[in-house]
């Protein structure tokens, strides 16, 4: 009898284990599942999958951005101590914080701006056409954007400088980075629709091609088939 039941004990656990092992296969089907719908849902949506796109593209270019706009100050102002000198021109003050400051802003812009084009054209809005006049086109938006970036960020900052006059240097970076994620998210969003609507949009000729090579590809699963 004692050798029965440590052959059935052993069974035992090994029906337990197949049943749990199962019972986690059925509770992962539904997640993949799940995620595979979701990954076939946006596909499906072309401006929903485009924004997503934008969007992650944006983030990192935005993170470059940053980074030259911090750094690049600092090695400036370390190389020679007249970047340290006032700036003021159009929106762009910086007489507190020097022209080093001033460059690296728009080294970092520009370096961003072509990252953020070079990405979504190739990749989130998948253009391979008409180049020049799509680079010229986005060159004078990323202008815009960064006037508008300027401006927005300064009246923030400005303001805020007002309400609290007595600030601490980490007040004043925090304020700083207030101003600059309001911008960040008012530019993201004129960058989107101004590529989505103008600069990336598809022409009729090339709507054509493409349209005119797409039913050529069951035709010819079906023949290899």
């Amino acid at each position: 009898m004692e050798d029965e039941k440590n052959v059935l004990e052993p069974q035992a656990e090994e029906v337990a284990l197949s049943e749990s092992a199962e019972g986690e296969i059925q509770e992962e089907a539904p997640k993949k599942k799940s995620l595979k719908g979701l990954i076939e849902y946006i596909k499906t949506h072309e401006t929903l999958r485009q924004a997503i796109l934008f969007f992650l593209f944006s983030m990192i270019c935005g993170a470059s951005q940053m980074i030259i706009t911090a750094v690049l100050p600092l090695i400036l102002r370390a190389a020679s101590p007249s970047m340290r000198e006032p700036f003021k021109w159009f929106l762009f003050d910086y007489t507190e914080k020097g022209i080093g400051e001033f460059i690296g802003f728009i080294v970092g812009s520009v370096v961003g701006q072509v990252l953020t084009f070079v990405l979504n054209r190739k990749k989130t809005f998948n253009v391979h056409d008409h180049i020049p006049f799509r680079a010229i086109a986005y060159a004078i938006m990323a202008v815009l954007i960064i006037l508008m970036q300027t401006a927005i960020g300064g009246g923030i900052t400005g303001a805020l400088a007002k309400a609290v006059p007595d600030a601490s240097d980490l007040i004043s970076t925090i304020f700083n980075l207030i101003a600059q994620m309001v911008a960040g998210i008012a530019a993201l969003v004129v960058n989107f629709l101004g590529n989505k609507f103008f600069i990336m949009r598809k022409f009729k000729g090339s709507e054509d091609a493409a349209s005119a090579e797409e039913p050529a590809q069951p035709e010819e699963e079906n023949k290899a088939e």
